[in-house]
């Protein structure tokens, strides 16, 4: 099934963009990613949807890392079984995610209906990944209660959350499914453009001073970069988790669902031949 519905409040910006700061730059946005106490989530904007998700730390990143590999090699060898040909990207992100396709499936409606009561461009953009983060927040409590026994990328967090000297809240682990899901549904519902910038909205919750110039608060900000890091110049971690989360990146965690997916597509035909 296609859908109209994207979680990535960049992606669902009316272009062409305005009425917002541009922050751009590896140098700069990597400040900016570097304090998200200052320059908050864009789910902040949205009303009704209890807090934001947490910052994906050091912690929370090392944990995903080790759950969702960096690489579609890896990625293959340790998820491919779980990606059968299916009708809909809901099965396919309730068979690898763990998130169940009903609760999918109803934030995507959702999201389309609680988009048209917003009343300006840059609520109705970070909408959908706020009603994601709730529904999700409800989906991983619930199966930290009851364990399914299932081998998901859900599951694999739970069990190795707190097996690590700091133990990762269901709060974060529920930040770490929501950017997955939401990059995995992104990148599988969008044609792939390699050349593509990467972008955040943001919104500065006080005054904050970024290459000599303040920013006010209450300022609604686009951080963008380009879609590859530069090999010279590594990105901070927060930055280069942020890049790997975005749908839009070639090399990303969502980019490389939509392989695997397409990939378990293309064996159907010749499974259908072969019986």
């Amino acid at each position: 099934m296609r859908s109209n519905v994207l979680f990535s409040p960049f992606l669902n910006l009316p272009r062409p963009v305005s009425g917002v700061r541009i922050i751009a730059g590896d140098a700069a946005v990597g400040q900016a990613c570097y304090d998200p106490a200052t320059f908050a989530d864009a789910t902040t904007l949205v009303e009704g949807f209890g807090s934001s998700a947490p910052p994906v730390d050091a912690r929370a990143r090392a944990l995903l890392r080790m759950v969702w590999p960096s690489t579609v090699a890896q990625a293959r060898l340790q998820w491919s079984r779980r990606f059968t040909p299916a009708a809909d990207v809901e099965d396919l992100v309730a068979s690898v995610v763990g998130i169940p396709p009903a609760t999918l499936r109803a934030a995507v409606t959702r999201s389309a209906e609680a988009s048209r009561t917003r009343d300006n461009d840059f609520a109705r953009a970070a909408t959908p990944m706020a009603v994601l983060h709730e529904a999700v927040g409800f989906a991983v409590r619930a199966r930290a209660s009851s364990p399914s026994g299932t081998e998901t990328v859900l599951d694999e967090l739970l069990f190795w959350r707190g097996l690590g000297r700091e133990r990762v809240s269901l709060d974060e682990v529920s930040a770490l499914v929501t950017a997955l899901t939401a990059a995995a549904w992104d990148a599988t519902h969008t044609a792939p453009q390699p050349s593509r910038s990467l972008g955040w909205l943001r919104v500065t919750t006080q005054a904050v001073v970024l290459d000599g110039e303040t920013i006010p608060a209450g300022e609604h900000c686009l951080l963008l970069v380009d879609a590859a890091e530069p090999a010279d110049r590594p990105a901070r971690p927060a930055l280069q988790t942020l890049r790997w989360l975005s749908p839009g990146s070639p090399n990303g965690a969502g980019a490389t669902f939509a392989r695997l997916a397409h990939d378990a597509m293309r064996k159907e035909p010749s499974k259908t031949a072969a019986a």
